[in-house]
C-alpha cells in the first residue's frame, strides 16, 4: 500500500496535465501516462474528479478534443427536482459518459 496519499494525486495530476500538453506535439507516450494515472488512482482508491472525466476517456485513455468527442446537454426531472447533466461521447471508443452538473 502507499503510504503517501498526496505524493500519489500530485503525481496523478502531474502526468494527466503534462500528456495534455504534449499532444500538440504528437509524442506516441501519450495513453501510457493516462493508463498510469489510471492506474495509480486504482491502487489508493482515489475516485478522479470531474474535470479529469472531462478532459481523459477512461475506457480507451484518449484525450477528449473537438474531433473525437460529442458533447450534449440534458435536463432530467427526477423526483419533482431537475438535474442537469453533461453527456460526452467519445467518438474514439464510443463509450458514453454522463457527468452531473
Amino acid at each position: 500500500m502507499v503510504k503517501d496519499k498526496k505524493k500519489v494525486i500530485e503525481k496523478i495530476n502531474f502526468l494527466i496535465d503534462f500528456a495534455i500538453s504534449q499532444k500538440q506535439e504528437s509524442n506516441p507516450y501519450i495513453y501510457d501516462y493516462i493508463n498510469i494515472s489510471f492506474n495509480l488512482a486504482k491502487k489508493i482508491n482515489y475516485r478522479m474528479p470531474k474535470e479529469i472525466h472531462r478532459k481523459v476517456c477512461k475506457n480507451c485513455f484518449s484525450i477528449r478534443s473537438l474531433e473525437n468527442t460529442k458533447i450534449r446537454t440534458l435536463r432530467d426531472k427526477k423526483n419533482g427536482v431537475i438535474v442537469k447533466s453533461i453527456k460526452l461521447h467519445c467518438l474514439s471508443c464510443n463509450h458514453i459518459k454522463k457527468i452531473r452538473v
